[in-house]
């Protein structure tokens, strides 16, 4: 085989390799918006008269009574006391970082910081609102309760990359500053081999 031909091989193979990848960023990117507009309509619930006044959040809230495991009990009963004390500004800090988090999906803005950050108020909202999904010996119990989801979700969605295509980051990265550049979504160095610029 002469060098011209093995240069053509290797660089029809990257070509390919680089156009895998981009359509594996490009559904993962998908995913990601999508996920976002299920972000988008659970901010607009939160954005409801009863909610957005407080009014609902005592029984939002009111898992503590049905829940004995010490700590954990302690732990609901914190974040009902936090949210009665003051629930209409507790219920619309919910529903601004509900709507941030749903537009920074959406546009992939920040999307490594919002995969992470919107993992870890899920998982505020799984251990307070619901409460784990406990008491997992209650008659008719079928699941943990949704944010449990939300939590797995994101963390797919940062471990694949979801934020490297089709995103505001795709356009700010070239522009950030390697700080910044590590709250974007960031092309993966496996991934990134014969990829041109045109993600």
């Amino acid at each position: 085989m002469s060098t011209s031909t093995a240069s053509t091989s290797r660089l029809t193979r990257q070509q390919t390799t680089g156009s895998s990848a981009l359509r594996t960023l490009h559904r993962a990117a998908a995913v990601r918006i999508a996920f976002g507009l299920v972000w988008a309509v659970d901010a607009s619930f939160k954005w409801l008269p009863g909610f957005i006044h407080g009014r609902t959040l005592s029984d939002e809230l009111g898992q503590g009574s049905t829940v004995h495991t010490p700590v954990i009990h302690q732990w609901i009963q914190v974040w009902h006391a936090v949210a009665t004390s003051a629930p209409a500004a507790f219920a619309v800090g919910t529903a601004v970082i509900e709507t941030c988090i749903a537009l920074a999906m959406v546009t992939g803005f920040l999307s490594n910081a919002v995969f992470l950050g919107s993992a870890v108020y899920a998982l505020g909202v799984w251990s307070s609102a619901e409460a784990f999904g406990l008491p997992w010996s209650a008659p008719g119990i079928t699941d943990l309760g949704p944010a449990v989801a939300y939590i797995f979700a994101a963390l797919a969605l940062f471990h694949a990359s979801a934020g490297a295509t089709w995103s505001v980051d795709a356009l700010l990265r070239p522009k950030a500053g390697p700080r910044l550049g590590r709250l974007m979504g960031t092309m993966p160095d496996h991934l990134s081999d014969g990829l041109t610029a045109d993600n």
